[in-house]
């Protein structure tokens, strides 16, 4: 079985090439679904880096879902891996993932591996989306990514192919708590109201169900980051305060299919 966590579309489009390549079957993180395989069975997450480690709803899935002694992987003696899709690098994301699941399931990871995708992260001075140019590029390098990490499990290999880019250490440890503790909140999301047609995009694109409809569209308090509603609204009518107002917005659609 394959797990996924996906926000705006580059995790799943990894995990379905990879369902496929393995003969696998695919379930999100976030309908906490009990695990259907024995305890020798193999089990694939693949999921965004977010500030240089592991979304929110990653770490709730693996304390609430496979720690639990319902799914018999408590102690778990199966192959485990994992595939994080990122814009550019992933910093320590998998040593992160590693202490969740030792803590958890009593081992580490057997196998990792991070797939560049187009970047969706737009809420810092120097972050936007890629060009159309990158994102085709990065997009066809995927599949043959994919095609090797499939090889790579079906054979159940212990290896890691892993981009962590420069200061890895520094980006994880120093600048993820910071992160997490001023930025990973919906509070900054404003909605331009005379842009806004209450259309409900944003919240049917939220993947944890964050958002409701009032008056304008209305944040829930337990944001996972993913700026999935900022990239989804026709109107460009939500902004993360005003750092994203003259940011692109990123569609993996329009990029695959025009």
């Amino acid at each position: 079985m394959i797990y996924y966590f996906s926000g705006n579309g580059n995790s799943l489009h990894v995990a379905r090439h990879l369902a496929d390549a393995l003969g696998e079957r695919l379930s999100p993180m976030t309908l906490s679904l009990p695990l259907q395989e024995d305890i020798e069975g193999a089990i694939g997450l693949v999921f965004p880096v977010y500030a240089w480690g592991i979304p929110n709803v990653v770490e709730k899935f693996i304390r609430e879902i496979l720690h639990s002694p319902k799914r018999g992987v408590k102690s778990r003696r199966g192959y485990i891996y994992a595939v994080m899709t990122c814009g550019d690098d992933m910093g320590y994301a998998d040593k992160v993932l590693d202490k969740a699941l030792l803590s958890v399931c009593g081992k580490t990871l057997d196998a990792a591996f991070s797939v560049q995708m187009p970047n969706t992260y737009v809420c810092l001075p120097g972050f936007d989306v890629d060009s159309d140019t990158l994102c085709k590029e990065k997009l066809e390098k995927e599949e043959t990514a994919v095609k090797e990490i499939a090889v790579f499990v079906s054979e159940r290999q212990s290896v890691r192919r892993l981009t962590r880019g420069s200061f890895p250490w520094t980006k994880t440890y120093i600048l993820r708590p910071l992160f997490n503790r001023f930025l990973l909140t919906d509070k900054y999301f404003r909605v331009d109201t005379s842009r806004c047609v209450l259309c409900g995009r944003c919240r049917k694109m939220c993947p944890v169900g964050n958002i409701i409809l009032d008056e304008v569209p209305v944040w829930q308090s337990h944001c996972t980051g993913c700026l999935a509603c900022f990239h989804a609204c026709p109107y460009h009518a939500i902004n993360f305060g005003s750092m994203t107002q003259k940011k692109g917005q990123y569609s993996i659609m329009k990029h695959l299919y025009g």
